[in-house]
């Protein structure tokens, strides 16, 4: 890890973490890389506030993470917040979803069209299967209709 990339670490934490003790939360955080462009928190911890939409709440604080981190040390890095593991388990629901599916196309030697998905979705369905060998993937249509297509190579 570069320097660089502990300031920035460590400057999420501590945002995250100063956010938190305004509420008198003391969560337990931990900061992972997923990959060169993603700073990926798992944040732990019992309160009222944590109750609330995990997904929502946790989109919400990465982008004022991302604003600030971008601000801060000029750079594009995504902030990917994970409140008690509800992401990371959504992440591997869809990642078993797509090899499913990947599987289904090199069988049938037929495209698989997926039912539309939000951006994150699909860019978890695009790194699920990146390195799968026999398909390739891309999206189609625009907005609330954008959709991934897993289509076998051979």
């Amino acid at each position: 890890m570069s320097k660089s990339n502990g300031e920035t670490e460590t400057a999420v934490l501590r945002y995250i973490e100063s956010f938190f003790n305004i509420l008198g939360e003391h969560p337990t955080l931990k900061i992972e890389y997923k990959t060169k462009d993603e700073i990926y928190l798992y944040l732990q911890g019992q309160s009222s506030f944590l109750s609330e939409d995990k997904e929502t709440l946790a989109d919400e604080l990465g982008t004022l993470a991302e604003v600030f981190i971008n601000r801060r040390f000029h750079t594009d890095k995504e902030v990917q917040i994970d409140i008690n593991g509800v992401k990371l388990s959504k992440r591997k629901k869809l990642e078993k979803f797509a090899l499913d599916a990947a599987q289904k196309a090199k069988q049938s030697k037929r495209k698989i069209r997926l039912n539309p998905m939000t951006p994150e979705e699909r860019k978890w369905i695009h790194i699920s299967l990146a390195n799968v060998e026999g398909v390739e993937t891309y999206s189609v249509n625009e907005g609330a209709e954008r959709r991934v297509i897993i289509k076998p190579t051979d």
